[in-house]
């Protein structure tokens, strides 16, 4: 157990911890959660997950009760997210209960009995029972109502142990069993799948939670190698700033007009048509901080890996001397959600340890998610980056010079405006700083010129 920041109530972590976040601690202690969804939805892997980082992280023993699964399946399945629960077993921390049903009558006190021992047993804190629906459907109504009524109220409650008991959900089904079960509980999390762009989303539902308030009822959520984590869109807030330590651009013309370049920690955005140098100038910030030894993320959704090694060779410089600083990624939004891409972003900065990162045609996003999606993205990914002291470069096809806006420009700090201009019959680029958040800037119309690899601005 854990106290909530702030105050001397004790919580139990979800074993989830963006949730932990979104609940101010987790669960309170001896509370019950109905986790009921549709085939596929991830019921199993949240219960598991929440016995399994209680026991390992928290010190909390756990029984996981299963009447669907054995032991030997069970554990093979977990070992995927790297749940290990036969280490976890011989310590003392966990016992695994399987009790199969069948279609012969059933014992309820049977049941609670043997629930009952393995709790005992391991002194357990925490409990999941996988799945309720199929001891229910053994039992008529009166007598599953019973059942339900003495495993909570007679059992887990006077013992305070905490509890995650999964529920099937068929489609098109909202009522959970009998329907008794919605109101015996303290928490209601209803976990559903969803079709959107030829991409199966992931949705949690929080239908009911006691005592716990929480900015909104819906959030998306992935299951990844290490288990479910949740999307949250800058749900609790905007964190995080930059610093007034300087970070060179790689173009000494660019950093006069920044009176010394970017502020660390600061998010710029690049916009222009297609053509302009926003590639260009990108490249040049993350190899600037390649050569000095930083680690660098360079995300492009609009072209791979091998161009942009090419780009670099045409800007006269060795890729192989330097990518072992510089990852290069090219992933296909397409088969992204997004909060599968923002946790995409969030573990390549966590694994590169990156000080600087370039996401490259976020016109590539704007296409594929809708506006309100895409805006809550990019304005989620800012937000991300800012709160881990990473300094950032976008850059987006919005034409400022004709007036276009880009939804993530009031999220930048800096923000740089590319265009052409025909001069004499000739198309000529022009940059200018627009924004520059904390610092004075030159705000001057200037010509961006190409030549011989190096970038000039005159």
């Amino acid at each position: 157990m854990k106290l909530i920041e702030g105050s001397c109530i004790m919580s139990v972590s979800t074993g989830v911890g963006e949730l932990d976040v979104l609940l101010g601690g987790g669960f309170i202690p001896g509370s019950t959660t109905l986790i009921a969804g549709n085939p596929g939805s991830g019921k199993t892997t949240f219960a598991a997950q929440f016995i399994y980082r209680n026991a390992l992280v928290h010190g909390n023993p756990g029984v996981y009760v299963s009447f669907t699964e054995d032991k030997v399946s069970f554990y093979r399945h977990m070992g995927i997210f790297g749940f290990d629960f036969k280490a976890l077993e011989k310590k003392r921390l966990f016992k695994y209960l399987f009790i199969p049903i069948s279609a012969r009558s059933i014992s309820a006190n049977v049941l609670i009995d043997s629930i009952l021992g393995s709790v005992r047993e391991v002194k357990a804190r925490c409990i999941a029972i996988d799945s309720i629906t199929s001891v229910l459907q053994s039992l008529d109504a009166v007598g599953a109502r019973a059942f339900f009524n003495s495993l909570i109220n007679v059992v887990l409650k006077p013992l305070g142990i905490t509890a995650v008991i999964v529920a099937d959900l068929p489609m098109g089904v909202e009522t959970v069993g009998y329907g008794f079960e919605e109101f015996l509980v303290d928490n209601i999390f209803i976990l559903r799948l969803e079709e959107k762009g030829g991409l199966t989303r992931r949705i949690i539902e929080f239908r009911k939670i006691r005592e716990k308030p929480i900015p909104r009822v819906c959030y998306e959520f992935i299951i990844g190698r290490n288990g479910i984590r949740l999307y949250l869109p800058y749900a609790l807030g905007l964190k995080g700033s930059y610093s007034f330590e300087r970070v060179s651009t790689g173009i000494p013309d660019l950093d006069k007009m920044l009176n010394g370049g970017f502020l660390k920690g600061s998010i710029v955005l690049l916009t222009g048509p297609t053509g302009t140098g926003k590639t260009m100038i990108a490249m040049m910030f993350a190899l600037t901080g390649a050569i000095k030894g930083e680690k660098v993320a360079y995300i492009s959704f609009e072209e791979s890996a091998e161009q942009l090694a090419n780009l670099i060779k045409s800007l006269g410089y060795d890729y192989e001397a330097v990518k072992d600083k510089l990852l290069i990624t090219s992933p296909s939004p397409r088969l992204f959600t997004p909060g599968a891409l923002y946790h995409y972003v969030e573990d390549l900065i966590v694994s590169t340890g990156a000080s600087r990162i370039v996401i490259d045609g976020m016109a590539a996003l704007s296409r594929q998610y809708s506006e309100e999606e895409y805006l809550e993205l990019t304005r989620s990914l800012a937000h991300l980056i800012k709160t881990r002291g990473v300094t950032a470069v976008f850059t987006s096809l919005a034409d400022f010079s004709l007036g276009e806006v880009v939804g993530i420009s009031t999220a930048a700090d800096v923000v740089i405006a590319l265009w052409f201009n025909m001069e004499d019959s000739v198309i000529k680029r022009k940059i200018s700083v627009i924004k520059a958040r904390g610092s004075s800037h030159d705000r001057r119309v200037r010509e961006l010129v190409f030549e011989k690899g190096r970038i000039l601005i005159r």
